[in-house]
């Protein structure tokens, strides 16, 4: 069985075109959003638009809302999502086929190059390729990305996912260090990019801070990515 899990934070304008978009992709039985303390609609959009909405009473971050997916999920492989991929959510796809066919444990899914499309100046993404790398000797193309799919056994294996925006990073580390097999995968997807405001300076701050805790907590590590 499949099962996706999508962590949701004040997304009303965009997840019920992303929650439609995953009705193109075969086999998928089971949408979970969790709605991770939602100040607007998202949870009653999720809700009108099929899915089986998780309700957070207060917002405690990424990893913890995908703890709490991934709980509640019945599949044994997993399609973890984020709630802003609109249209671009039926590439979830070109993601399952290699854990189906079983090249793959886990998928992560690059984005196209969008020249001039704005957000940060890369500094998150440089602190986390350098983390993984240096841990794991793998050199990930789109480190921070959240589309993935995985066998259920990659998680029960993995110390579960680390806070906040963090999750993503800590949970390829430890795939890779127990020697699963980690495989990226070129996408069309797209997401809201982060402007340069205030708002968006505190975002990625807070990105910062999660991927540096992920990493400190995992600095002990050392490993391949060579499956075993």
């Amino acid at each position: 069985m499949i099962s996706a899990v999508i962590p949701a934070f004040n997304e009303a304008e965009r997840i019920e075109k992303t929650l439609c978009a995953l009705r193109e992709v075969p086999d998928l039985e089971e949408i979970l959003v969790v709605d991770d303390g939602s100040a607007d609609r998202t949870a009653t959009i999720a809700d009108r638009a099929g899915a089986t909405v998780l309700r957070l009473p207060e917002n405690r971050g990424k990893g913890h809302a995908l703890t709490i997916g991934v709980k509640a999920a019945r599949g044994d492989i997993l399609l973890l999502l984020d709630a802003d991929l609109q249209e671009s959510a039926a590439e979830a796809v070109k993601l399952l086929a290699p854990v189906l066919s079983g090249e793959a444990d886990m998928t992560i899914a690059t984005f196209p190059v969008i020249p001039g499309a704005g957000g940060g100046v890369g500094l998150v993404v440089r602190l986390a390729r350098f983390g993984i790398r240096r841990i794991t000797g793998r050199t990930m193309i789109a480190p921070l990305s959240g589309q993935r799919a995985l066998r259920r056994a990659v998680l029960d294996r993995t110390e579960g996912f680390a806070g906040g925006f963090g999750a993503e990073v800590g949970l390829t580390i430890d795939a890779l260090c127990a020697g699963f097999r980690v495989l990226e995968v070129p996408t069309e997807m797209t997401h809201r990019i982060t402007g340069r405001d205030i708002g968006a300076a505190l975002h990625r701050a807070r990105q910062f801070l999660a991927v540096l805790r992920a990493l400190w907590a995992r600095r002990r590590k050392r490993c391949s990515d060579s499956p075993r």
